[in-house]
């Protein structure tokens, strides 16, 4: 398994490379997807991306993306970031209300509900929370009059995993909708948006699914879909968009109405190449890989006296506390093999996937170890 990694990952031979929460690595065969599709398009223009191959350039990645959610394709949309599907999604939104959320989350998933909302008769509430997100008081905090709940499935600082099947409950219970960044989650944990009962769920591609930037999809309950207007549009919103007809809009069928424009399309081929190289693989044998080895991490540098875990169940993100973070980040980094890890909001992150394995934490657990000794 490991020279198979090595095919697709060369770059391990190098890194100790615990920062997929961050940046994925591509695999060769995505690299290669992109680079064909680019120098084509590039040196023969039209002639090789001609009409009917423009118009069904997104279907890969929608066939890819709705195995992933396990979801209808109509039910897929294809954006170029999260951030550009969340802020379609909120100037599509109807009516007033409350916009519940909490402070730990990303900011691209809460600026645009800031931005909007003086366009629009809704106020946000921010749960306010230290490290954690206390679910029990959230659910509390979604009552009548909260237009939608916007949350993380599993929160970027601490990579505690949210419960959302419940939060999916209660905001219906009070006519709310519940909708969901999965840029952390999509290619890690397995992914049943049916089973989840939530309305909206994007992800984006360059973390866990190891795709390239440009490229996100989104699954949009279909009763949503058919309710909404498209807050952005443009000439690939509609059904036949080789019309050109500027007369009239008729939008496309399901999820397509919120696809507007030219993007950038070797993106979109790359990361349909990334995401059915994980299913190919299995979610389900990534992330029991991903727990067994993150288990062995927390395992090991729980036993470090001066770092404290605060990542509150086991998983892929591992969130420590210490003193002298920037010391210990950088004294952990040297070895044969540079050690990638980030910091966040203070706190030192790793994030193990599955081009990691147990030799890779147990170096870094050692590493860190001899730095909160050499520190202390």
């Amino acid at each position: 398994m490991r020279e198979d990694l090595l095919q697709e990952f060369p770059s391990l031979e190098r890194y100790i490379y615990l920062n997929t929460a961050s940046i994925g690595l591509v695999p060769r065969r995505t690299i290669e997807a992109i680079r064909d599709f680019s120098e084509r398009v590039m040196s023969e223009g039209s002639a090789y991306l001609d009409e009917d191959m423009e118009e069904g350039i997104f279907e890969e990645l929608r066939r890819a993306s709705s195995r992933l959610m396990k979801c209808d394709e109509d039910d897929v949309a294809i954006f170029s970031s999260v951030t550009e599907a969340i802020n379609s999604l909120a100037w599509a939104l109807r009516g007033g209300g409350k916009i519940i959320s909490t402070s730990l989350e990303f900011p691209s998933l809460i600026y645009p509900w800031i931005r909007i909302g003086k366009e629009k008769n809704w106020s946000l509430e921010l749960l306010k929370s230290d490290l954690l997100v206390d679910e029990d008081e959230l659910l509390k905090r979604i009552v009548e009059g909260v237009r939608a709940v916007c949350l993380s499935h599993v929160e970027f600082l601490t990579g505690q995993r949210l419960n959302l099947r419940e939060i999916a409950e209660r905001a219906h219970e009070v006519g709310s909708l519940l909708i969901v960044d999965g840029i952390q989650a999509a290619g890690c944990i397995p992914i049943d948006v049916k089973a989840l009962d939530v309305d909206f769920y994007v992800f984006g591609g360059y973390k866990w699914l190891l795709g390239p930037m440009g490229a996100a999809a989104a699954y949009i309950r279909e009763e949503l879909s058919d309710e909404l207007e498209p807050g952005i549009v443009g000439w690939r919103s509609v059904e036949d968009m080789w019309s050109l007809d500027a007369s009239s809009v008729r939008y496309a069928r399901g999820a397509r109405k919120f696809e507007y424009s030219t993007s950038s399309y070797d993106s979109k081929v790359g990361l349909a190449k990334s995401i059915e190289y994980l299913l190919e693989i299995g979610i389900e044998s990534i992330y029991e890989h991903d727990m067994r080895v993150s288990e062995r991490f927390m395992d090991r540098i729980g036993e470090i006296e001066g770092i404290k875990i605060v990542t509150p169940q086991k998983g892929p993100i591992v969130t420590i506390e210490a003193d002298r973070l920037y010391d210990l980040l950088r004294m952990i980094e040297r070895g044969d093999r540079k050690l990638i890890a980030s910091v966040r909001r203070g706190l030192i992150r790793f994030s193990i996937h599955l081009y990691n394995d147990y030799e890779d934490v147990e170096e870094a657990s050692d590493r860190l170890a001899r730095a909160v000794k050499s520190t202390s």
